[in-house]
């Protein structure tokens, strides 16, 4: 077992069958697939940069994942059914070892985080409707930079304003928001 994947086996929380609150306005669930890399020989992590195809946040770097959606019924299926969707990954390359704290965005998403050991194929078949390309954050580059308070540049409905966030660049791409707090969880449980 790898050092990381023993501490957060320790810390994390516990699998369990978890399904939205009922004050969560919109429910989601992503997983942050962590292994090593036989083209780097790295321990890293498997973000996607969003296509222009899909309905928000087009053009953003997030985990894979999605919204919570009733067939699934609890929020882990959410996040292996929308990760074998967007990347291709199964249960198959996958062992789930817990959940960070659930992060609510700014438009009152609540999303849960799943962490889970993955066995990284040679190609990572993504799909390019959700999908415009995988990226991997090596641990070592997350532990040893950490994240770091940015300025977003938004634009929305005709107008441009700046985000605060934290954030860390990875592949010339700037992680903010959402998955920048949940990279934060895994810093400092990881740190």
């Amino acid at each position: 077992m790898q050092d990381w994947e023993e501490r957060l086996s320790k810390s994390l929380r516990t699998i369990d069958l978890v399904f939205p609150n009922q004050d969560d306005k919109i429910a989601a669930s992503v997983l942050i697939p962590i292994g090593l890399r036989q083209e780097t020989m790295r321990q890293e992590i498997l973000l996607t940069k969003r296509s222009e195809k899909v309905e928000t946040h087009k053009g953003q770097i997030s985990f894979p994942g999605g919204l919570f959606e009733a067939r699934d019924n609890h929020l882990l299926r959410t996040a292996l059914r929308e990760t074998e969707e967007e990347v291709g990954l199964t249960e198959t390359h996958l062992h789930v070892l817990g959940a960070l704290s659930p992060v609510q965005t700014l438009r009152d998403v609540v999303i849960y985080p799943w962490v889970a050991k993955v066995e990284f194929p040679k190609i990572i078949n993504f799909n390019p409707d959700e999908v415009e390309r995988p990226l991997f954050l090596s641990l070592q580059q997350l532990l040893s930079e950490g994240l770091k308070s940015v300025q977003v540049p938004i634009k929305e409905r005709g107008l441009t304003f700046k985000v605060s966030s934290l954030g860390i660049t990875c592949e010339n791409e700037l992680i903010w928001g959402a998955s920048a707090k949940i990279l934060e969880q895994l810093y400092l449980l990881l740190k």
